[in-house]
């Protein structure tokens, strides 16, 4: 058997002066960003994103992160990429968009430019299942929040239906207790209330924390995103304190927008947002 390793899908894709941070989102594997990161190496970019921690790893393990240990995993990798770069983007998709705009908040000298991508402040998708409103009342619980989890649901963020059918066979077939190697591609199938807890209490730091976030931004959102509605996205634009900001709305993808039917369209704008600076 292979040997676990959650660090498999990291990856830094050497370019020129200026970089991009990219953070994947919580449950998820830095390969949802691949494909993306790709394409802004292409366009001349140096591109890091690295596994968040205790991702990619048994669902006991992603259980036990907090957004805080994620902030500091991400800060040291911000240092890392200055390294190596003399500008520095951050790009993030959905908990990964609220966690680019908090360290642009916490570290403004240092990041020139935000990429929120389907940025998530509430679950308000239309796929969402209706049970899910009554997880408030369970969350500020430590015995109930560290036992339930929420298996990941029909459509899966993806309108591409190729590339649904792959994730859904190994989704729907999960077991909660064993671990998978497949957890390194397509990313928990399972939604650890501990973790949608973790997202909440950043949620509300970075809520506070917008009208002082001055750094550029664009926003990208699929109208028809089945996890977090358009509200989301129009909610950054309005209340993010930048007076560079733009908001791009797709038309046929779902949530996970790097990956879905316009990926090109939204690596597209990224890069010429990168380009402006």
């Amino acid at each position: 058997m292979e040997k676990h390793n959650p660090q498999k899908f990291n990856f830094f894709l050497k370019g020129g002066n200026k970089g991009v941070l990219l953070i994947h989102g919580i449950t998820g594997t830095p390969s949802e960003m691949h494909y993306f990161g790709k394409q802004l190496q292409k366009a001349g970019n140096t591109v890091l994103c690295n596994t968040l921690p205790r991702h990619c790893d048994t669902l006991g393990e992603l259980k036990k992160v907090t957004w805080k240990e994620i902030a500091e995993s991400c800060i040291r990798s911000l240092r890392r990429l200055q390294k190596e770069c003399t500008q520095v983007f951050i790009g993030g998709l959905s908990m990964g968009a609220l966690m680019a705009m908090h360290l642009a908040y916490e570290f403004p000298s240092d990041i020139t430019g935000i990429i929120a991508l389907a940025p998530t402040l509430f679950y308000d998708g239309w796929a969402l299942h209706k049970g899910k409103i009554f997880m408030n009342l369970a969350w500020h619980a430590p015995f109930f929040r560290n036992r339930i989890n929420i298996r990941e649901g029909w459509p899966y963020g993806l309108k591409d239906e190729g590339l649904r059918e792959n994730i859904q066979r190994f989704y729907k077939n999960a077991d909660a207790r064993a671990f998978d190697n497949k957890v390194l591609l397509f990313g928990s199938p399972f939604f650890p209330l501990a973790c949608l807890y973790q997202h909440h209490l950043l949620t509300g730091v970075v809520r506070r924390e917008l009208p002082g976030v001055k750094t550029p931004a664009i926003i990208l959102h699929a109208k028809e995103d089945d996890m977090t509605s358009l509200k989301n996205a129009q909610y950054v634009f309005k209340n993010i304190g930048s007076k560079d900001k733009s908001l791009v709305v797709l038309e046929d993808s779902y949530h996970m927008i790097t990956i879905d039917k316009e990926k090109d369209r939204v690596a597209q704008e990224a890069i010429r947002f990168i380009n402006k600076f």
